[in-house]
């Protein structure tokens, strides 16, 4: 927390935020803290012209250039399971330690399997499962890994999909987004409601890509 990371008290931190007056010596704590410069809150503020502000804005947000908002959820039911089975490919992401490697790992072979089964199912490759197959018992074992991960590793899986454009031309595709976030970093991480995604994919890369990792 930031008022005892700085030796301040939660109303001077109280303070700051609502732009009310505080002595010098507690913003000096509370740059130090932040790692900034001691007078980094105590320096004149100078107000910027017209271009200079357009600049600082344009700066501001120059990380968002090619790429797009994805709205996302934490991944709890079968439809969104379906919803990212059903898209061109997937991408998987995850800000976990190294010890929670192995079952990330094993969330990304359950959704294979998953896309594998979703696919005979459908008759783009090999023949159909036979209709004693549960798929739905599936469904239920890739929440089910979902959901350990999480407990285990004080996580939360987000999932999401949008359309991106590919890089030579063509139909727009439909991307899924898994994303595990840990919530030890983040206490807010299943709040999360937008994360972003390159608006361009090369489609031959991302297959390529695809069946190295099953290498």
């Amino acid at each position: 927390m930031l008022a005892a990371e700085a030796g301040v008290s939660l109303a001077t931190v109280s303070r700051v935020e609502r732009g009310l007056k505080v002595r010098p010596a507690q913003l000096r704590k509370l740059a130090r803290a932040l790692g900034k410069p001691e007078n980094e809150f105590l320096r004149e503020r100078v107000c910027p012209s017209q271009e200079e502000a357009a600049a600082n804005l344009v700066e501001i947000f120059a990380w968002t250039e090619d790429r797009v908002p994805v709205k996302v959820a934490p991944f709890k039911s079968e439809l969104q399971l379906r919803t990212t089975l059903a898209t061109f490919s997937l991408l998987f992401a995850s800000d976990l330690d190294d010890d929670a490697a192995d079952d990330v790992v094993e969330l990304r072979e359950w959704l294979d399997l998953a896309s594998v089964v979703q696919a005979e199912r459908e008759g783009v490759i090999g023949p159909k499962p036979d209709r004693d197959f549960r798929v739905r018992r599936l469904w239920r074992d890739v929440l089910d890994c979902v959901e350990r991960l999480e407990r285990t590793h004080a996580a939360v899986v987000l999932t999401g999909t949008y359309t991106a454009e590919p890089t030579k031309g063509g139909e727009p595709i439909t991307i899924a987004v898994i994303a595990i976030r840990s919530r030890r970093r983040n206490p807010a991480a299943s709040k999360i409601t937008t994360l972003w995604a390159d608006a361009k994919f090369d489609e031959q890369q991302m297959l390529a890509d695809y069946f190295e990792g099953l290498d």
